[in-house]
């Protein structure tokens, strides 16, 4: 099968980024091979298929929208009242399973696919970095582990969310593929003038 493209495969270059900081004060990394399942349904019924993917996945769902769950690097959001973004590695079985016909007429299930750019933002400066775009305290006690924000960056939608799972101060970025070298130039220049480094790909 032949695996998707990264949308930053032209511009990706993993190495230092302006001042160099052992350890380097902020360090960014793709996070490739990532699926993303859209599951939504309607007011009336939502909070029972939230119950049966409960059930289905043994994890909790989010019940509002601004704190996410995680289990074995499945992250789920609640992005919307009747919406759920379910995020994982590409072929995790816990996702394979969950289809159109699962849920029956009560939920619709998407395929979103490679439609996001996964960037996985570390160090001790990575809060500063996104702070230069994000209008949104990502203070610990604003927000804590497990917390997401939607929001913009330099005109770009984007998902943040602090993912525990990661270490201290782990912040995943979730960007539309259309705007993955925008959002990266954006990130790549600010990252540089704090000294930063640029990983490998996860």
């Amino acid at each position: 099968m032949l695996e998707p493209r990264s949308a930053l495969a032209a511009v990706y270059r993993p190495g230092q980024l302006g001042v160099i900081h052992r350890p380097a004060v902020v360090a960014i990394s793709e996070r490739r091979g990532r699926a993303l399942v859209q599951l939504s349904g309607w007011p009336g019924s939502f909070e029972s298929v939230c119950d049966r993917l409960e059930r289905r996945l043994d994890m909790p769902v989010p019940r509002d929208c601004r704190g996410a769950t995680e289990c074995a690097d499945l992250s789920i959001f609640r992005v919307g009242p009747e919406r759920l973004w379910l995020a994982a590695r590409a072929h995790d079985a816990r996702l394979q399973g969950i289809d159109a016909a699962s849920f029956g007429e009560d939920a619709v299930v998407t395929e979103l696919g490679h439609s996001r750019t996964v960037l996985r933002i570390t160090g001790s400066s990575a809060r500063a970095l996104l702070n230069r775009g994000l209008p949104v305290d990502l203070d610990d006690a604003a927000f804590p582990v497990g917390a997401f924000v939607q929001s913009a960056i330099h005109h770009v939608p984007v998902l943040v969310y602090r993912n525990g799972a990661a270490g201290d101060c782990a912040l995943d970025a979730y960007v539309p593929r259309e705007y993955s070298v925008t959002f990266w130039e954006w990130l790549t220049e600010h990252a540089a003038s704090l000294g930063g480094l640029v990983g490998e790909p996860e």
